[in-house]
């Protein structure tokens, strides 16, 4: 009777085992193969390459247009905004802070938005306190002067001051204020602006 409850104990311990092992191997199938597999959504975004903007170097404090200068400090002794046939030169002068020997200070002019010359200067000397630029006003042609005239100015490339002035046939006394200057502006890196040119300017 003993030996026959020992075989019967043992017959339950083996179908136990079995039925545990059926049930880990179900278990390992059904997690493999079976259960549904979530969905993973994959979200592709665009990356947009922000350019890096230089900042203005903050060298060109003030531009003054005028009609007449101090030849021993090349500052402007008239200043004016507005001219006429009658004055033969518009000066520019560029008031400069601190800027090191080397640097690049460059002009644009335009005459009603279209584009007339572009001009440099290196600097020769440490703290250089400022800079002129001067034009002859045409006598010949009208047509060639008269208008609305924008000179964008650069500190080693990057637009730091715009200054305005008209040519009229008669004298008048409106003043242009000076514009803000935005790193956002079209033509704020120089070596930009000048790709545009037409050729052999």
């Amino acid at each position: 009777m003993n030996l026959k409850n020992q075989k019967q104990k043992g017959n339950i311990a083996i179908i136990a085992l079995l039925i545990l092992a059926a049930v880990v191997v179900g278990l390992v199938v059904y997690q493999q193969f079976l259960k549904p597999k979530a969905r993973v959504k994959t979200v592709i975004m665009n990356k947009q390459v922000l350019v890096k903007r230089s900042k203005s170097p903050g060298i060109i404090q003030r531009g003054l247009t005028g009609k007449a200068i101090d030849v021993n400090t090349g500052k402007i002794v008239t200043a004016a905004r507005v001219f006429s046939g009658d004055d033969k030169t518009v000066y520019l002068e560029l008031d400069l802070q601190s800027p090191p020997k080397g640097t690049v200070i460059d002009y644009i002019r335009y005459k009603d938005g279209k584009y007339v010359d572009h001009g440099e200067v290196t600097l020769e000397k440490t703290d250089t306190q400022n800079v002129l630029f001067n034009w002859t006003i045409n006598k010949l042609l009208a047509s060639a002067r008269e208008g609305n005239w924008k000179v964008a100015t650069y500190t080693n490339g990057i637009l730091e001051k715009r200054i305005a002035y008209s040519i009229e046939k008669s004298k008048v006394t409106s003043v242009y204020p000076e514009e803000t200057i935005s790193a956002n502006d079209s033509d704020y890196r120089l070596s930009k602006v000048l790709a545009t040119l037409p050729q052999g300017n």
